[in-house]
This record gives structure tokens, C-alpha cells and sequence, in this order.
């Protein structure tokens, strides 16, 4: 019983995994340029752009963070493609895309 508890609360957490975030300063505005979408925001704001960041705006910096994990271990006879509709990877079988596979870990 122990080790299903286990198993399951570290799948949860691969499937989960963490955000790879980074922090852009503006110094001479007080607004934020979204280089993705070349879009301007307000301090205070928060968006989520074309490459599925989610970002906000402060008044000295804007920070993103990455919105899903990327598939490390997968069988070798799958491949990761990433949907940028759903801001998610997909994993399939390389000679079949309609068979999908399981993902074993995952980074954020």
C-alpha cells in the first residue's frame, strides 16, 4: 500500500514539475513589451502570449513563466510535439500520431 502511495504522489509531481521562469527589466518605462506578441502592458497586468508564457508586468520589470512541463523520458519509439493551441506537448507514437504514449517524467 505504501509504494502505490508513493508511486502515485511522485507521478503527481512529475506530471506537475516546475516552471522555468525568466525576469525582463524595462528601465526607461514603466510598461512592459511582450517581444513575442509586441504587445505593450500596463503594471499590473497579466497575459498569456503566443509561445504560452504566462507573464505580468510590474513597474521595474516583466517576469514569464513557462505554462507546461516538457516530456524528458518517453519510449524511444515515441516523439514530443508541442500543441502551441493548448500549450502542451503531445506524445506519439513516431509511425502512428493517432497512438498515443506514456510519459515517464517531465520538466517544467
Amino acid at each position: 500500500m505504501k509504494l502505490i502511495l508513493c508511486l502515485t504522489l511522485l507521478l503527481l509531481a512529475v506530471e506537475r514539475g516546475e516552471s522555468s521562469c525568466f525576469r525582463k527589466l524595462h528601465p526607461n518605462t514603466p510598461n512592459c513589451k511582450d517581444d513575442v506578441d509586441g504587445t505593450w502592458h500596463e503594471p499590473g497586468e497579466s497575459w498569456i502570449n503566443a509561445d504560452c508564457l504566462e507573464c505580468s508586468c510590474s513597474v521595474e520589470s516583466m517576469r514569464c513563466c513557462t505554462t507546461y512541463g516538457t516530456p524528458t523520458v518517453y519510449p524511444d519509439d515515441c516523439i514530443a510535439v508541442f500543441d502551441r493551441e493548448n500549450c502542451q506537448y503531445r506524445i506519439h507514437k513516431k509511425n502512428d500520431p493517432s497512438v498515443e504514449c506514456r510519459v515517464y517524467a517531465s520538466v517544467g
